[in-house]
């Protein structure tokens, strides 16, 4: 059976009103905080899709940005399957997981069945104690720190005809703030600064009174996806911003 879901996004054109995007977050509940948004640009079609799994493995969540639907529900199957059966074996012999296993193995699989070595992903999966990031290009995974600093994760790799694939593990830190994995639909035009001032005030500042039903991380992912149609953004716009700070780091 596969585990958890796909976000199915609503496609909401870019003159549409923003409440009318789907949106999904189950803040306080998981080892993060998150709050997820998905909406067509100016393109036909909706060519990226977000995955979600959350409360399914012990200390791990999995968020993802794929290159189409197909992918994606076949990379949250299999890595929710890999990263179980890895944290479970690695807990019963006392040492650390082998995350570059579990991204290979896990790659190699969903490659072989969509027929595609090309096929583009950017993955966090984050526990308690570390951040893992697995960026084969298409979106992008900043790390943000108190006092504004930016670790970019992923970048996005724009002209290479083969896919790069590269794994980084970040050790989680008590000045970890939060993180934001988004296409080029949002970092073509919205700097790192002014998303850090944004999710912040959101995530740590006053709500306005008509966003109390919304999480703050869900609230900070919809102005950010505002900000991006507001400054013309043309590219699909898919941004999950995960609330380090609503988990204890042990």
């Amino acid at each position: 059976d596969v585990v958890g879901s796909t976000s199915e996004a609503t496609q909401v054109p870019v003159d549409s009103i923003m409440a009318d995007v789907a949106t999904n977050d189950l803040d306080g509940k998981t080892n993060a905080g998150h709050g997820v948004v998905s909406v067509m640009g100016r393109q036909r079609a909706m060519t990226t899709a977000v995955s979600t799994v959350v409360d399914e493995i012990p200390s791990y969540d999995i968020f993802g940005i794929f290159d189409g639907l197909r992918l994606a529900k076949l990379l949250e199957e299999r890595l929710c399957r890999l990263v179980k059966e890895e944290v479970t074996a690695c807990h019963g012999r006392g040492v650390a997981a082998d995350w570059s296993k579990v991204t290979r193995s896990c790659f190699s699989e969903a490659v072989g069945t969509v027929r595609s070595t090309a096929a583009k992903a950017v993955v966090s999966i984050v526990g308690k104690e570390e951040v893992i990031v697995l960026c084969r290009g298409g979106a992008r995974a900043v790390l943000y720190s108190q006092g504004g600093i930016s670790l970019p994760l992923c970048d996005i790799h724009r002209h290479h005809s083969d896919v790069d694939q590269k794994l980084k593990i970040h050790k989680r830190t008590m000045i970890d703030d939060f993180i934001v994995l988004a296409c080029e639909g949002l970092w073509d035009v919205v700097s790192d600064d002014d998303t850090y001032r944004l999710v912040k005030s959101c995530l740590y500042g006053e709500l306005p009174d008509g966003c109390k039903s919304e999480s703050s991380s869900t609230k900070a992912a919809v102005i950010l996806a505002e900000l991006a149609i507001a400054r013309g953004s043309k590219e699909n716009i898919n941004v999950i911003v995960i609330d380090l700070r609503s988990s204890t780091v042990s």
